[in-house]
């Protein structure tokens, strides 16, 4: 109790600056990791690894029919019954994660022709952390919607550190290869969804009562926003999944490395809607998109100043981390940092379709970028190589921005005025600041 009212008492901008603080931290911890991995391993072997761990997690996002999305929206609601929802959420979870299973014991074998029999049986068994995944959505979602953000940040990181651990291990003992790597990156997720798992069916006394009203009001909002994680969990994956299927071992090695470290502006949208949804979804309609707009409007310029920093030294750092066999992947870094500015941007804006109970809207948008990921994709991987998923991304981005732009300006009759930063809105931000800045001087006495 002492955390969560603790937490509370943080505010809004406190718990921004908490989960920001958390995501550079996981950055750090990604990028040793990633360090170890690439020098030890090489293009190649950084390409099996990637190739074995990712399908737990893409299969298991495909398979959520919305249910962590419709958990925070239904939890923020006064008079809602949150233990049934949340012990409810997580059967369901647990069922899907084992569909999740299932679904990619067919289809791994399948894809990964190219590569050898080892990696292939070591991906099908990695699917066992699928259920684990799902699991973890709907803790994360449910830490969420309780504005437990202490206990949220340390679910996250703890299992990268882990991982770090573990991998330091494998090089004091000169045991580095795909296949314990992919070890060490996977079990730490397991005991940490055990214990927070455990945590809050204790706290909720795992409450038995209006089980099937909770599932059939979590699958009426899920469904309709399930498409956005859908889109959203295939934007995330399509492109790797491509890779795998059309080019080299080693070719994905190198587009794994640019991914993850343009990935580092993710930290600020990361922060931001971890807070912003739960938070505008108790608000009127009005409010809530008055309030998507101005942290929409702050969020961008602070991504695309670090994004224009990181262009400028790119070369250097990418080289400097990861070694000289990865100079090749410089330019689809470039690129991919300027795709992860915007479509940072644009999942900041979707928060405001979400929050006012219109995920279809999310929906339709998310599936249709998809959709020409997709076709992109295929046109530019095999006459560009990694460049041209990088340029597939960085197009379907700017058109999912546009159409943004254009259901808010049209729809929703936001004036163009809303869209550029205001003298308003740095006083804003710096009034809760101070804000901030006074509770935490008030809770130090």
């Amino acid at each position: 109790m002492a955390l969560t009212n603790s937490v509370k008492q943080r505010g809004s901008l406190g718990n921004v600056v908490q989960i920001f603080a958390s995501n550079v931290f996981i950055l750090g911890l990604n990028v040793l990791t990633g360090i170890i991995i690439a020098r030890f391993l090489g293009p190649e072997g950084r390409g099996e690894q990637a190739a074995m761990i990712m399908w737990p997690r893409f299969l298991a996002y495909s398979l959520t029919l919305g249910i962590p999305a419709a958990l925070v929206y239904y939890m923020k609601k006064k008079n809602e019954d949150q233990g049934s929802l949340y012990v409810t959420a997580l059967y369901m979870s647990v069922l899907l994660g084992f569909v999740a299973m299932a679904v990619g014991a067919v289809i791994i074998p399948v894809w990964m022709k190219g590569y050898s029999g080892e990696v292939v049986d070591f991906a099908v068994w990695a699917l066992i952390m699928s259920p684990v995944a799902m699991i973890g959505t709907i803790n994360t979602a449910a830490l969420q919607s309780r504005g437990e953000y202490g206990l949220y940040n340390f679910m996250r990181y703890i299992p990268v550190l882990g991982t770090l651990i573990l991998l330091c291990a494998l090089v004091a003992t000169g045991h580095v290869t795909p296949f314990l790597t992919s070890v060490a990156y996977l079990f730490p997720a397991i005991p940490i969804a055990v214990w927070t798992t455990f945590k809050l069916v204790s706290r909720y006394r795992l409450k038995q009562k209006n089980k099937a009203k909770s599932g059939k009001k979590l699958l009426g909002y899920g469904i309709r926003s399930y498409g956005t994680d859908v889109a959203g969990t295939f934007s995330g994956y399509i492109d790797q999944i491509l890779v795998v299927g059309l080019l080299s071992p080693s070719s994905l090695g190198l587009y794994v490395v640019s991914l993850n470290l343009a990935k580092m502006l993710n930290t600020i949208q990361g922060s931001i809607t971890s807070v912003l949804f739960p938070k505008a979804s108790g608000l009127q309609q009005d409010e809530a998109l008055r309030l998507t707009f101005k942290v929409t409007r702050i969020s961008s310029v602070i991504t695309f100043m670090v994004g224009a920093a990181v262009f400028v030294i790119a070369p250097y750092l990418l080289i400097l981390l990861y070694g000289p066999s990865f100079a090749e992947a410089v330019s689809v870094f470039r690129i991919l940092i300027f795709q992860t500015a915007i479509t940072s941007i644009s999942w900041i804006l979707a928060q405001g379709f979400m929050s006012i109970g219109k995920p279809g809207a999310v929906t339709i948008i998310r599936m249709t970028t998809l959709g020409l990921n997709v076709v992109f994709m295929n046109l530019f991987i095999p006459l560009l190589g990694i460049k041209g998923a990088a340029i597939s991304l960085l197009a379907t981005a700017l058109i999912e921005l546009s159409v943004i732009f254009l259901i808010y300006t049209l729809k929703h009759r936001v004036a163009v005025r809303r869209w550029m930063i205001s003298k308003s809105d740095i006083v804003w931000l710096l009034e809760r600041i101070r804000r901030q800045k006074g509770r935490s001087n008030t809770e130090a006495m």
